[in-house]
């Protein structure tokens, strides 16, 4: 499982524009939707550089962050000194902090790389082990029927970053029998015409069906509050829908 090696020091320029205030928004409003009690304390699982545990923490929650990549928590760390986030790191496979929290989240198709079900599994396990009975685990990941019917293809983004530029290749590979991409990145970081860095790095991600989702999650104790597209909870998934909100609660 990649633990995003040189693609993570590009990670904030990449998502610099994306809206974590909305994402977050969503959050709040699937905690008030699915809990019987108010939320407080917080549980983010494959955290990143914090770009939803530091937001969240500013709107009064108590998080602990947690990600298997160094560089992305020394990100998290820089960006959150001075805050009460507790940034550390780990395996969401086999987390124990031995603590409860009210929630967790696991946001950005973090799951997606748990490509077996054994591990699959296994982070929901994580995820249940740190919470009481009637807390939540949030999160989002890829919807396997629209995959399927608007199927991955390569695509390129260039990004400027002061004098430079930042070409970021993407290539995807799809394997319907083990339903995962293989998203193969190629990153070049130029100064005029002159390469001044370059990773090739590749990330297998899994894309999930609904049945199979309710039922990977039964077995690790939870019951199933909530399917829909990301940031919209009133609607209905479909084929159109690349990404799938869970909302999980524990029993």
């Amino acid at each position: 499982m990649s633990v995003f090696g040189g693609y993570a020091t590009f990670y904030d320029t990449f998502y610099q524009t994306k809206d974590y205030g909305a994402e977050c928004d969503f959050v709040e409003l699937l905690f008030t939707r699915y809990t019987s009690s108010p939320v407080h304390t917080l549980l983010d699982l494959g955290c990143g550089t914090g770009g939803h545990a530091l937001p969240l923490a500013q709107r009064g929650y108590q998080v602990t962050g947690v990600d298997r990549s160094e560089v992305m928590l020394a990100a998290a760390r820089q960006k959150g000194e001075g805050t009460s986030v507790r940034f550390l790191e780990g395996d969401i496979r086999e987390l124990d902090l031995g603590e409860r929290f009210d929630a967790v989240i696991s946001m950005f198709a973090v799951i997606g790389y748990m490509v077996s079900n054994e591990h699959l599994l296994a982070a929901f396990g994580t995820a249940r082990r740190h919470l009481s009975p009637g807390g939540i685990f949030c999160f989002d990941t890829w919807f396997g029927p629209a995959v399927l019917a608007d199927r991955p293809s390569d695509r390129n983004r260039v990004i400027m970053s002061g004098n430079e530029r930042i070409v970021r290749m993407v290539h995807p590979s799809l394997d319907v029998m083990r339903q995962t991409v293989d998203v193969h990145y190629t990153i070049l970081r130029l100064h005029d015409d002159r390469i001044l860095s370059e990773v090739e790095e590749t990330h297998t991600m899994r894309f999930l069906f609904s049945q199979e989702t309710r039922l990977l999650l039964e077995t690790a104790g939870f019951r199933v509050r909530c399917l829909c597209p990301f940031l919209r909870p009133d609607e209905a998934l479909n084929e159109r829908e690349w990404n799938m909100t869970v909302v999980a609660e524990a029993v």
